[in-house]
């Protein structure tokens, strides 16, 4: 879990430095966990898109 800890802390500094400082630390970890659930979201769907279709 400190992995994925570390990896959220990095994208959120990357982020606030990216629009400058525009956002703040709190809006810029909403976001990146937002994008983490997201791709998450996807990436199971995909593996069982896979899956899926080994079966047929």
């Amino acid at each position: 879990m400190t992995d994925l800890r570390d990896s959220i802390d990095m994208w959120t500094e990357r982020l606030i430095e990216l629009t400058g400082g525009d956002i703040d630390e709190d809006e810029a970890r909403a976001l990146i966990a937002e994008i983490h659930d997201s791709a998450t979201v996807a990436y199971r769907e995909g593996v069982a898109e896979m899956e899926a279709e080994r079966e047929e």
